[in-house]
């Protein structure tokens, strides 16, 4: 299964959807994508892709406007490498927000103000990201950046994006590195 595409047809779908779903829900539905593994660079689209939807749904730009936009992220998450949290340092749910972000503003390298802003947002990110020790999780590492993201959207585009009461991983039975206890969203009473 190619699932970049099935990211980008979900989302699609979430757009034309008469009840509107949160950024977590929308994720999850995602990541419980059929053999979609564990950890694996589509959670790299993953995660721009939901915050565009989510915007631009709330934006009440058209279905048109986010498959461009949805083109273009698939394009630039796909040269963010697996692995590239332990080996560069910078992990694909980090600066995916900061792909979110660049794409939504036009965000160029010549831009002035959002240059800064989407820097700053992939910065911020990967500080959320930064504050649990590894080893890697690509579920905890998207919702941390969710978690990140909701304030850099408020702050720079003035969108409320809802944020659960609490968000519960139903994925930690799949991670053989699972944190548990120290995961913030493992779940708080568990029958193994």
């Amino acid at each position: 299964m190619d699932y970049y595409e099935a990211i980008r047809e979900k989302c699609l779908a979430f757009f034309r959807e008469k009840e509107e779903k949160n950024i977590w829900e929308m994720a999850m539905e995602c990541m419980d994508l059929e053999g979609l593994p564990m950890h694996c660079p589509p959670h790299h689209l993953l995660v721009p892709a939901v915050l565009l939807t989510t915007c631009a749904r709330k934006e009440g730009k058209t279905e048109e406007e986010l498959e461009k936009m949805l083109t273009e992220t698939d394009k630039r998450s796909k040269k963010v490498l697996g692995g590239f949290c332990g080996n560069y340092g910078s992990c694909g749910a980090g600066v995916g927000v900061g792909i979110f972000l660049s794409v939504y503003t036009k965000t160029t390298p010549l831009s002035d103000v959002t240059w800064q802003w989407v820097n700053e947002a992939t910065g911020r990110s990967l500080m959320k990201i930064a504050s649990m020790e590894g080893p890697r999780c690509c579920k905890r590492n998207t919702f941390l950046a969710f978690d990140a993201a909701v304030e850099i959207i408020k702050e720079r585009l003035g969108l409320e994006l809802e944020r659960p009461a609490e968000v519960t991983c139903h994925y930690f039975r799949n991670n053989k590195e699972c944190k548990k206890e120290k995961c913030p969203f493992y779940p708080a009473a568990v029958e193994e």
